[in-house]
């Protein structure tokens, strides 16, 4: 179930496209706020900066800056609010508390405007990287995720929603009675009554029987391929967390669910699944993970359905493919099933 905490803001965020508050980097002020936050928070640290901010990424999800300083390069970094992010720069707080070995270290947060200064931890893998290295990361991952498990409370209490798998049927439904996201899609993807009920009552049965397995509820980060991850001096650091949630732990196989089965992607599958044998036998966990896989998708196509339906215009087209190939998988899979 949904924390109060989480829930409350889940109910303050979840507003039409304009009603949204204004992203920090859309004010007046920007980008001198943020510098002068940047400053003053180096300042109290004995830290002198060398130069302005200098844009590294920035999009309708948020702003990553670099800051050039007298003891190495700072990251400034600013998430967006939607309804289904969470507070990145208070729940990346926390996780350098509990997990100080695989998360970035943050100098200092601003909890309101969700911002966040973070030191240097290392170049982030590329995609082209070897499918054993994809290996090595998930199992720390799922290591990681085991490890949350003892901390739910202490998460959800720092900016992180619960996603709780039970609550997809219905937040489907509501986007599948919504025109104004369903006419977002190209109409080639557009399908009857009949078969938007055939994807519930698919999705339906899959949690049903993922349940069974009583996996626990653990840190989800939601977007977890192998560009978000860096390894700095043999461990492992996962960032970009706005989309981070408590969920069940498969959730995060989004991406090796769209990989080419291959003895390589099985051998990563396998090898994540292997740190759960603590709970289930490896013939139940890929039973388990078979299962996940609709699950996993209804999960990204509602991420991305509020995204598409909260962002103004020129925001959109920024998560449009996204949106759209998180609809499209769905629906094969769940159709598939029936």
């Amino acid at each position: 179930m949904t924390s109060p905490i989480a829930q409350k803001r889940l109910q303050q965020n979840q507003q039409t496209p304009h009603q949204l508050p204004l992203q920090t980097w859309q004010a007046s002020s920007w980008p001198k706020a943020a510098n002068l936050w940047v400053t003053s928070v180096l300042a109290a640290h004995n830290i002198e900066p060398i130069g302005d901010l200098v844009e590294i990424k920035c999009w309708s999800l948020g702003q990553v800056l670099q800051q050039a300083t007298t003891q190495g390069d700072v990251y400034f970094k600013a998430t967006a609010y939607l309804p289904l992010f969470s507070n990145e720069a208070k729940l990346c707080q926390k996780l350098g508390q509990l997990f100080p070995q695989q998360s970035a270290k943050v100098i200092a947060i601003d909890e309101a405007k969700q911002w966040m200064l973070t030191e240097d931890f290392g170049v982030a893998y590329e995609d082209t990287v070897q499918l054993t290295a994809w290996a090595e990361a998930f199992a720390s991952f799922a290591q990681m995720q085991i490890h949350s498990a003892d901390h739910i409370d202490a998460i959800a209490q720092s900016g992180c929603l619960t996603r709780d798998i039970h609550n997809l049927p219905l937040q489907l439904k509501s986007i599948f009675d919504d025109d104004s996201i369903l006419t977002r899609l190209p109409t080639s993807m557009a399908l009857t009554h009949q078969q938007y009920q055939a994807i519930l009552i698919s999705l339906q049965h899959s949690i049903t029987a993922l349940a069974q397995f009583n996996l626990p509820n653990t840190l989800v980060h939601s977007d977890l391929h192998i560009e978000n991850i860096a390894k700095v001096n043999g461990r492992h650091i996962f960032f970009d967390w706005s989309d981070g949630c408590i969920s069940h732990p498969f959730i995060d196989g989004t991406y090796l669910y769209r990989m080419k089965t291959t003895n390589e992607q099985q051998a990563v599958v396998h090898q994540y699944l292997s740190q759960w044998r603590h709970l289930l036998s490896i013939e139940q966990l890929h039973d388990a993970w078979n299962i996940a896989e609709v699950v996993c998708y209804a999960h990204q196509a509602v991420s991305y359905a509020h995204m598409i339906n909260q962002l103004p215009p020129q925001g959109v087209e920024d998560v449009q493919t996204a949106f759209e190939n998180a609809f499209k998988r769905l629906f094969n899979m769940a159709l598939t099933a029936t």
